[in-house]
């Protein structure tokens, strides 16, 4: 009637109802049809039993997405301005997803209830990768300023909570989600259990797309005006007191940090520094032990650290340090040594242990693709890093010849079978070739066999200790 507006809808899904919704208003008070509705008399029903993601969409939220089964039952009184909600929710087995974080929490065990224009989520639980948890309480607000708003306080328990290609975190801590209908804050205080980074790679996880949403009609505005949607952003400070992994430009390498992450979860802005607990550099096939080392964020988007890292070693009464500095996007390689020494030369003597006279073909072929590698920054033409790659190898080394063991040049070619185990093959092709393994007992404790054609077999114990 022209004082009565009333909706009735049933869901379906494979022939089967899995909801049903009711609603009647009756428009009440002075002014347009418009003002009449929103402070009109309202009363609704809703049951619905199906999948989580045909309602998620209703909340605006395009940061997560919720999929799975959960079961509403509520009853609606009040105005649409003022909504007065009694009943309850129960999701079981369910599943939150982000594709701009990775984030993935499956087994989503929830309940909550309805309270004025309020759902109250009591209990939230939820598996965050193989051993992490995340646990909770929350609630939606139906009357917030831009729409449906959002309030969660979680605690995270070694859970998996960003898992991209440039970086990953498993995290222990309280994390707190707001929104008010429009964009919204994650938030927390947090410790990093384990953690990567790869350097020298500025990829930004796929946004979310981002919606203009246009409202027609809208009493004393024209006859359309757009909404800017808001992006969401971070405010979180991690620390790692260890186990934060950093690889790329030839690293292999722990670290300890204090960070803090800001701007949007796609391209976030960190700040802060990380400092080397232990690792190694690989040039030219070459590791080299790292001796000190420290990458300082400055909140540049996409992230663009500054680097200063060194590795020492000691060849032949010859004392050298390699530095790595610069940024991550353009790193500058350089060496010193004492008694100092021509870059050339001390690369050979670097690499094999001998004068750059007294190379073979295969050794100056090396020695000529490392010191290609240093031309623009480090990321110049590097033939034996290229094959390493395009074999699927953790290392290839080009070894000089050895008298004792009846080895003339070789290449050397390993991978990591396990964390632990290692393996490695070596040959001159000439007859000679060895096997060389490596497990790791401990992170002090190492065990290495090797057997070679000409019948030597050994067994060795390494024992490495940090001061």
């Amino acid at each position: 009637s022209a004082e009565r507006l009333g909706v009735r809808a049933v869901m379906a899904s494979g022939g089967r109802v899995i909801g049903r919704a009711q609603a009647l208003i009756q428009p009440a008070g002075p002014g347009d049809w418009a003002s009449r509705l929103q402070n009109g008399n309202l009363i609704a029903q809703l049951r619905y039993a199906g999948p989580a993601d045909t309602l998620w969409r209703l909340t605006r939220v395009e940061m997560f997405d919720l999929s799975g089964p959960v079961a509403i039952g509520a009853d609606v009184g009040g105005t649409l301005a003022a909504p007065v909600i009694r009943g309850a929710v129960r999701a079981t087995g369910a599943r939150i997803e982000s594709a701009t974080t990775g984030t993935v929490l499956t087994d989503v065990q929830a309940t909550g209830r309805f309270g004025g224009s309020r759902l109250v989520i009591d209990r939230f639980a939820a598996k965050a990768g193989r051993d992490g948890r995340v646990s909770g309480t929350g609630q939606f607000e139906f009357a917030a300023a831009n729409g449906i708003g959002l309030d969660l306080s979680l605690q995270a328990d070694r859970a998996a909570m960003i898992a991209r290609d440039d970086i990953a975190a498993t995290v222990s801590g309280p994390l707190a989600i707001h929104s008010d209908g429009s964009g919204g804050t994650i938030s927390g205080d947090v410790v990093l259990n384990s953690s990567r980074y790869r350097l020298g790679r500025a990829t930004a996880a796929t946004a979310v797309p981002q919606l203009n949403i246009r409202e027609i009609n809208i009493p004393g505005g024209g006859e359309e005006d757009d909404v800017p949607v808001k992006p969401w952003t971070l405010a979180i400070r991690a620390r790692a007191p260890g186990g934060l992994l950093v690889t790329g430009l030839g690293l292999n390498s722990e670290w300890s940090a204090d960070l803090k992450i800001g701007g949007e979860p796609a391209n976030p802005a960190i700040t802060g520094q990380a400092t080397l607990i232990r690792g190694d550099f690989d040039f030219a096939g070459r590791d080299f032990d790292l001796s000190r080392g420290i990458i300082r964020f400055g909140g540049e988007v996409p992230a663009n650290p500054a680097l200063d890292i060194a590795a020492n070693a000691n060849v032949q009464g010859l004392s050298a340090t390699i530095r790595v500095t610069g940024t991550a996007l353009k790193p500058e390689i350089g060496f010193s040594s004492t008694p100092a020494l021509p870059n050339d030369e001390l690369l050979s003597r670097l690499l094999f242990g001998t004068s750059i006279a007294s190379l073979s073909a295969p050794e100056a072929l090396q020695l000529a693709a490392a010191v290609a590698a240093l031309q623009d920054g480090g990321n110049g033409l590097n033939p034996i890093n290229a094959v390493r790659r395009a074999a699927g190898l953790d290392r290839l080394r080009v070894l000089p010849a050895d008298v004792q063991q009846g080895r003339g040049t070789s290449v050397a070619a390993g991978k990591y079978i396990t964390r632990r185990l290692y393996a490695e093959i070596i040959t001159d092709g000439q007859g000679y070739s060895a096997t060389q393994v490596e497990f790791q007992v401990t992170r002090w404790l190492s065990l290495l066999s090797s057997i070679s054609t000409l019948g030597r077999q050994s067994l060795n114990v390494r024992i490495s200790r940090d001061y």
